[in-house]
């Protein structure tokens, strides 16, 4: 039986190794964490403390309620639990920072116009903030090309989008909706000069610019805590939730595999996949021997008869 790490000192090899340096360096990787089910609200609970204490994004994905077979799904996933709008702000306020202005005692999660705060803060009427930080938007988001184009667009409007006047309605919704997948109809965003839909084929580039962008407006990195255990299950219990055939686990493997092939495409982030045994089952229908391709990237083939290697990309928690 292969040997096991106690999480806590797992958890702590994480903070150190990677949370404390690589992955806030703007560094990516990708961990498996196979548990028992019982082990599971303590990796959270303690990882997902860990990380928003450091300053970090944190998302959690669960394949009993997102198709974790396709990639426009997760990336949906990490959309419905980020707060775009406080994302512009936070871009607002560190340009109007590079540029000299006062904001260090500003709450960007405050809902109101950050341009506003920023000319009160200054003494300043807040359209010649807006009139000054415009050109930056434009320059710094919107022709960043370390994001995929239509992303790099909708977040520049986001920013102009917080330049609301009183009791103004928030115009940027129906992006927020398309970044969610509340609303795929890309005709639903053409309007903001928006053109591409987030499907199977895009999603991967909206993904790895999510990542920059968080990093880019001030978060330390993102770390997403990836529960796929449902996906192993040999047979559907008919319980309500998501089942996965054969065919549906093969696909989000290679998913998987995608991810740990573009590990260098990512910005400051961790994906840790939280799995049980069934996953390493050889024997079983949908364990990760199904798809070669992702085992042979993972499987410990060297290894330690004493000792758990905490570098490897896959370790047993006990």
């Amino acid at each position: 039986m292969a040997n096991t790490m106690p999480l806590p000192e797992w958890l702590r090899f994480i903070d150190s190794e990677y949370l404390s340096s690589f992955i806030r360096d703007g560094g990516a990787s990708i961990k498996f964490a196979v548990t028992r089910d019982g082990l599971k609200p303590a990796l959270y609970e303690a990882l997902e403390s860990q990380c928003r204490t450091s300053g970090y994004v944190v998302v959690k994905l669960d394949a009993v309620a997102t198709r974790v077979h396709m990639p426009q799904d997760i990336f949906f996933g990490i959309a419905n639990q980020v707060d775009w709008r406080l994302s512009a702000r936070r871009l607002i306020m560190k340009l109007a920072a590079e540029r000299g202005y006062r904001v260090d005692h500003l709450d960007p999660h405050q809902d109101r116009n950050p341009f506003a705060a920023i000319g009160e803060a200054n003494a300043l009427e807040s359209e010649s903030i807006y009139r000054e930080l415009r050109p930056f938007i434009d320059s710094d988001v919107a022709k960043n090309r370390h994001m995929a184009k239509d992303f790099r667009v909708a977040m520049s409007h986001f920013c102009q989008c917080e330049n609301r006047r009183g009791n103004d309605s928030y115009v940027g919704q129906p992006l927020i909706d398309w970044l969610t997948g509340a609303v795929t109809r890309v005709s639903h965003v053409k309007p903001f000069s928006v053109y591409t839909s987030i499907n199977r084929t895009t999603a991967r580039h909206f993904i790895e610019s999510a990542l920059y962008w968080f990093r880019y407006v001030g978060y330390a990195g993102t770390v997403i805590l990836f529960d796929n255990s449902r996906v192993t299950l040999a047979r559907n219990p008919k319980d309500g939730f998501r089942h996965y055939t054969r065919a549906m686990a093969m696909d989000h493997y290679e998913v998987l595999r995608e991810f740990v092939d573009t590990t260098d495409q990512l910005t400051g982030a961790l994906m840790v996949v939280v799995t049980n045994s069934e996953f390493l089952d050889e024997t079983g229908p949908k364990g990760y021997h199904i798809y070669q391709a992702l085992m042979t990237r993972i499987m410990d083939d060297v290894h330690d008869k004493n000792q758990v290697n905490p570098m490897a990309s896959l370790v047993r928690l006990s």
